[in-house]
This record gives C-alpha cells, structure tokens and sequence, in this order.
C-alpha cells in the first residue's frame, strides 16, 4: 500500500505544478505589474533570483520613495535612491514620489548642501524619464533651488511641490518661468507667490484643470484661467484683495484664513457650482471678509454649499443679520453640529435658501444636560423652504439623531413631505 500513496502523492504534486507554472514563465508585463505593488526597495533585490530578472525592476513605471523606511539612516537613503535611479537609466517612469524628511539639523550647513546637491540631482535623473506625475516633499531643505527644468517638463501632467525648511518660517520663492504645456493638475505648499509668478504659472499651464494652493504667502491681486475647473486655497496667508476671473471654475474649496486674512472677490466665475468651506473655531474675529465673500456667491450659480468646522457656527452667527438670499442653492451641507448647538443660527440660515431642495448634517454627539435638552425643544423658528425634499443625517454615535430631526420636522411647515435619510459613518468629520 505503501507505494501506492506515494505514487498518488506524486501525481497530486505533479498536477499542482501543472496548474501553478513557475512565476519567472509569466509574460515580462505581468511580472513588472507584480513588481510595482513591492516596496521599492524589495523589488530591487529580486534582481538576484536569475538573468531574466535582473533588470525586469528598471521598468517599474512608478516609483514611490520615502526615507522613513530607512529608520533615521539617511546616508542608506541617499545611497539607495543614487544607485535605483543610475541603474534605472532613462527607463519611461511614469510616477514619481519623493519624500525626504532629513534628519539633520538645519544647522548643519555642510550636509545640508550636501543633500541639497544630491536631490538636484535626483530630479534631473527623473526629468530624463519624461514623467507623467511628480511629487516632492522635501523637509529641511533651506538652500534648494528647484532646477529651471522641472518647470518646462513637457510630458508632465502632474506635479505637486512641498518645501519645508524650518528656517524662521521661510518660504521657498515660487519659479519664475513656467511652461507646462501638457500640466493638469498642480499642488503648492509653502511657496511665495506674488503677481508675475502667479501670472506666469497660469499662463504656462495652458491646460490647467486643478490648482491647490496650501500654506502658501499669497501677493498676488488676481488669478486668471480660462480651463481652470477646481481651485483649493487653504491655510495661507496675505494681506491682498484676490479677484478670481475664472469662466470655467466648477468647484472652489476654502479654509477661514481666506475669508478673513485673504479677501477674495469672484469677479468672472459663471460656472462656479460647488464651494467647500472650513472654518475653525479660532478663527472668527472679523467677519467682513466672509460676508464679501457670501455676498459675491449669490451673483453665481452655486447650487451646492458645504460648511464643516467648529467655527462654523459663531460665524454665521456674526453674519446672520446681513446675510443675502442664496435663491440658486439646491443643496446645503454642514458638519460638525450637535443636538443643542445653536440650531437657531441653522434655521435663521435656512430662510435666506428658499430654492433649497436637500439639506445634509453631519451629527456630531454631544453630551448635555436636561436643561439643554429642554432649551432644544423649545426652539420655536419656523423656516420655509417649500422645494426642500431631503434631510440626510450622517452619524457615528445615533445618540441625538432623532432629537434633532424632530426639531427640523417641527419648524417646518411641510414635514409630512419630507424624506429622511441616516447614513452611519465612523468617520465623522
């Protein structure tokens, strides 16, 4: 009998091996798919299996790096990127990620240079691949000049730039010539831009669709586009009046500093369709930006207005008593908002909407006492917002929900039309 089960092993073994062909047969393809899911670093050391795979690691289309895998050993890091990207030669590389958090002081002015030169050099090796998408961010970094070429890379479509230098808070200067002809989308942190590196960005991306600027210095008075459909400014800072002149801008998306210490002012944005606002607690203290800004919305067509923050509440509470009708808004959203949380300040709102069709409320659950509970249900402010159809409540503690609901259902006069939808989320913001 003996025999018998090792024959009947063997056939099974050999049935298997028939059914799981050696990975090294796979198309070259299939096996660089594979590769770009392995940490960069691994996938390089598979160049040891045999001669086939050698240098199948080269032409991993996207590289994503990060010192933080070296634990502290930058000199590793540095090493390690040098080597990849000489043997990689100029191998297409569609993608490609850097962040370099170094771990020296910025005191150390010898490695800094040192680094700063071996970075430079790393984005010129990447530019000879032709990429598609760029991403930087490089920290303690205070002598970098960013080279002439990465801003006239013809083939890129992405790129997104994060200098921190933790030298007295400086800025790194925006560049002074761009021409990215094929360039979509652009993120900015931590530059200064003024009026002609603003005009010149602009300008140099003709194909422009999405512009994200974050804690940048803003000195610039406008921003023209005629392609740009999203722009995002949060947390930055400037002293100056901005008049947007878009056409095409679909969506805008905005934290307080730009509505207190950043005036904006839409001046051309006919397709404006979609704001976002973040406003937090600690920033209400002068309220005439944000009113402006409000003012200038109900002369476009936006249909849909999102508010989140803690201080989101205090400051329609400042803007209230001159608040303008929203007669284009369809759908309104808030977060961030408790059962006996200023809900007057809600419905005072909801009576400038009168087209207001779905209101959404993100719950946040609050802990109060049975006298705030009665507070709560007393609120006696009637709103009509005859076209409103939904009341969504998003959640991730359902204490409160229905308290709150019932204080909608009873201030309106058409509660009985009204569909309320709950959607569980853990993730509240």
């Amino acid at each position: 009998m003996e025999p018998s089960n090792k024959l009947t092993r063997s056939n099974e073994e050999l049935t298997i091996s028939h059914s799981f062909p050696d990975l090294s047969s796979l198309p070259e393809p299939v096996l660089v798919h594979i590769l770009s899911f392995m940490d960069p670093k691994e996938a390089v050391q598979t160049c040891i299996l045999s001669k086939r795979w050698r240098r199948l690691w080269t032409l991993i289309p996207s590289l994503n790096l990060t010192n933080s895998r070296f634990k502290g050993n930058d000199a590793a890091f540095v090493h390690f990127v040098t080597s990849m990207l000489y043997f990689r030669g100029a191998s297409k590389l569609d993608t490609f990620s850097l962040h370099f958090n170094a771990s020296q002081h910025v005191a150390d002015e010898e490695l800094c240079q040192i680094h700063v030169g071996v970075a430079t050099s790393w984005i010129y090796s990447v530019l000879s691949c032709k990429p598609l998408v760029i991403s930087l961010e490089l920290h303690k970094f205070p002598y970098l000049k960013l080279p002439h070429a990465l801003f006239t890379c013809a083939s890129l479509e992405q790129l997104e730039l994060k200098l921190i230098f933790y030298i007295n808070n400086a800025e790194s200067p925006g560049p002074k010539y761009v021409n990215l002809p094929n360039l979509k989308k652009l993120t900015l942190s931590l530059l200064k831009l003024n009026d002609p590196v603003m005009q010149g960005i602009l300008s140099g991306c003709p194909l422009l669709e999405e512009l994200n600027l974050s804690h940048c210095v803003l000195k610039f008075s406008e921003m023209k586009s005629d392609l740009l459909s999203c722009l995002s400014i949060t947390s930055c800072r400037g002293s100056k009046v901005v008049e947007i002149f878009m056409p095409s801008l679909i969506s805008l998306h905005l934290t307080n500093q730009c509505l207190e210490i950043i005036k904006l002012s839409l001046k051309n944005t006919p397709s404006l369709v979609k704001v976002f606002v973040f406003y937090s607690q600690y920033a209400v203290s002068h309220s005439s930006g944000a009113l402006e800004f409000f003012r200038c919305l109900t002369a476009v067509p936006v249909i849909d207005l999102e508010f989140f923050g803690s201080g989101v509440k205090d400051l329609l509470e400042i803007i209230i008593p001159n608040c303008p009708i929203f007669h284009n808004l369809k759908q309104l959203s808030f977060g961030e908002w408790g059962t006996n949380e200023k809900l007057d300040v809600l419905f005072q709102l909801l009576q400038h909407t009168p087209n207001l069709e779905k209101l959404t409320i993100v719950h946040k659950k609050v802990e109060c006492s049975r006298r705030a509970k009665q507070k709560v249900a007393t609120i006696e402010i009637p709103f009509r917002c005859e076209k409103l159809k939904v009341i969504e409540v998003k959640y991730s503690d359902p204490s409160g929900v229905h308290e709150l609901i019932d204080v909608f259902l009873r201030n309106t006069s058409h509660g009985e039309r009204l569909r309320i939808d709950y959607s569980r989320s853990e993730c509240v913001i």
